[in-house]
């Protein structure tokens, strides 16, 4: 991104982050308060709504409990029973039907209701039908089952005509069995729930199952009022109308009943203000958006121009003009001091290019006398590599000669054997035969000299297996690898140890010393430098055993060093084997690296 884009971006953020932050607060804090006051005019509608469909409700059950405890039904005639009903429906104006029935259900005298149009006192009263009568005698059954004698029972408001109006049944159980029902009109309820022309408000009376009795339930959600708690005060209850509005609605309980009064309106309709806000907010912000880049290219042109200045320069050192300078730019600041210190910089880099031309000269002076080192390292190790291969090959002849003079040991003997009886016969060839016998013995001299070499003979005599004496495996081992610790450190190797007690055997401590010798100095010529040899010493019930550990670098293990070394790991074998002891060796891969190998010494335990 250029430098110029980015200061025109910075000031407009400068500008337009604390107006969009401020704007968005505004619009949040307006919208909850305004939120806020709708649902508190909501809840109070709702509860002065509420209070007094329940008191109305409240006054029409006392008002039939107490017409019903003035007269004695059980005692009345026909007559008397037909006034009782017309005194009901006469004196409460909002009476449709009045009936009495016996405690089965059927009619103890003829309902009393409108079946025509009619003037006066009863004009306002709407004429029932007989299906309005049917269904009115289902729900004043409904009522009477639900209702103990001596109560009076409350039935659900209803709709019983396509023109919206709603009725409420109200059944007065007497202790006698007969029951008292009237069908009441809440017409005088229904202007209660309408509101002005051109409101957005909604105001309705719900039942228990969340159907709408009274009022405009076209942003009520049944189901979600159905599922509140009977009794409970719902206050900024959102949710989405039938047709899809979000509507913000608070609802209130009628008192006494399952009922309650749901205020309802648009949310939209109550965020105009909060959106009004927003419009403003982004109106001036756009003034503030042009504002800013106009203000951003001004002060973008002051900084860009040093910039570019410095950039050429800069390509150009990259190029190898070193010492090459920018003219500073008058007012001083920041950029002055970035001029400042490109031009230290370019002169800086002059200077350390001829001090670096210096140092190579030096280095390749010291580099060529290395190379003469590392030459006659080279020759030193060639030289031992060749020495190491003719031991080796000493070694192999040793064993070889060994064999030898085992299977020459017999054909000599019985050469000699032959030899002496034939001189002892005397004749003309004794001098010959004196001859043979004398080059028969030399032979036999040079096959012991062989014999006692590959047993290990020429430096020792033979070892006393009934002299043996205890002797502490771990105090020898300990001594061995004191010896050898030099070379191993000399060479990069590690050593470590761990030595238990009761590491006792019986031998001889010379010939177990030479041969321990014997197996560190061949493990040695094994490890390369950062390799590690871990002795551990331990045992069971019959055996000491000794582990020789040796790893954590490629092993030698099959190059020079290590065949040349092999006449002595051989003769160290012998010794542990005259000892009744076993050197076990690792099974070794026939090629390929290898970075681990475990020998096993296990001696007979003391």
């Amino acid at each position: 991104m250029r430098l110029r884009t980015r200061f025109v971006l910075l000031i407009a953020l400068a500008a337009l982050g604390p107006l969009a932050l401020l704007g968005g607060v505004a619009i949040r804090v307006s919208t909850v308060r305004v939120v806020a006051k709708v649902t508190e005019v909501q809840v109070r509608t709702a509860q002065a709504l509420a209070e007094h469909v329940g008191s109305w409700v409240d006054l029409q059950m006392r008002l039939l409990a107490r017409q019903v405890s003035t007269f004695d039904v059980a005692t009345l005639q026909d007559a008397e029973r037909a006034a009782l009903l017309r005194l009901v429906y006469r004196q409460n104006p909002a009476v449709q039907i009045v009936s009495l029935t016996d405690s089965a259900g059927l009619p103890l005298a003829p309902p009393i209701y409108l079946d025509a149009p009619a003037g006066g006192e009863l004009a306002d009263r709407r004429v029932v039908d007989a299906r309005h009568l049917q269904r009115f005698s289902e729900d004043l059954e409904q009522v009477r089952r639900h209702t103990p004698p001596g109560r009076v029972g409350l039935g659900e408001p209803v709709r019983r005509d396509g023109q919206g109006g709603a009725v409420l049944v109200l059944a007065a159980r007497l202790p006698e069995g007969a029951t008292l029902g009237v069908e009441l009109d809440l017409g005088p309820l229904e202007a209660r729930f309408a509101v002005a022309e051109g409101s957005t408000e909604r105001i309705a009376l719900l039942d228990a199952g969340g159907q709408a009795a009274l009022g405009d339930a076209a942003l009520v959600d049944a189901a979600a009022f159905a599922s509140l708690p009977a009794g409970s005060l719902v206050d900024e209850m959102r949710y989405l109308a039938p047709d899809g509005t979000e509507v913000l609605a608070a609802s209130a309980p009628v008192g006494g009943t399952s009922w309650r009064v749901v205020v309802s309106e648009p949310l939209d309709s109550t965020t105009a203000a909060a959106r009004a806000i927003t419009a403003r907010t982004g109106w001036v912000m756009g003034v503030a958006a042009a504002v800013s880049v106009v203000l951003g290219l001004l002060v973008s042109r002051q900084v860009t121009v040093p910039v570019l200045s410095l950039r050429d320069a800069a390509l150009a050192v990259a190029e190898g003009e070193y010492g090459r300078r920018v003219e500073s730019q008058p007012g001083g600041g920041e950029l002055t001091e970035l001029t400042h210190a490109f031009n230290f910089m370019s002169r800086k880099l002059q200077l350390d290019r001829e001090l670096i031309a210096t140092k190579n000269a030096e280095i390749e002076a010291f580099n060529r006398e290395l190379q003469d080192r590392v030459d006659e390292r080279t020759r030193q190790l060639r030289d031992a590599q060749e020495q190491l291969i003719r031991s080796a090959r000493l070694a192999a002849v040793g064993e070889m000669g060994a064999g030898l003079a085992h299977e020459l040991n017999n054909p000599v003997a019985g050469i000699l054997g032959l030899a002496q009886v034939l001189a002892a016969r005397g004749g003309a060839e004794a001098a010959m035969l004196r001859s043979i016998e004398e080059q028969a013995r030399r032979c036999a001299e040079i096959v012991s000299r062989m014999q006692r070499f590959s047993r290990l003979e020429a430096d020792r005599g033979p070892v006393d297996r009934h002299g043996w004496a205890v002797v502490d495996l771990a105090l020898v081992i300990e001594e061995v690898l004191g010896l050898v610790q030099a070379s191993y450190r000399d060479r990069g190797v590690e050593l470590a140890r761990d030595l238990g007690p009761g590491l006792l055997v019986r031998g001889d401590t010379a010939a177990l010393r030479q041969a321990l010798d014997q197996v560190l100095q061949t493990m040695r010529a094994a490890a390369g430098p950062g390799a590690r040899l871990f002795v551990h010493g331990h045992g069971d019930e019959d055996h000491v055993l000794v582990d020789f550990s040796l790893g954590g670098a490629p092993l030698r293990v099959g190059q020079d060093d290590w065949m040349a070394a092999g006449m002595a790991f051989w003769a160290a074998r012998q010794a542990f084997a005259a000892h009744g002891g076993l050197l076990e060796e690792p099974t070794l891969p026939p090629q390929g690296p290898i970075s681990e190998a475990r020998w096993r010494l296990r001696l007979p335990r003391a």
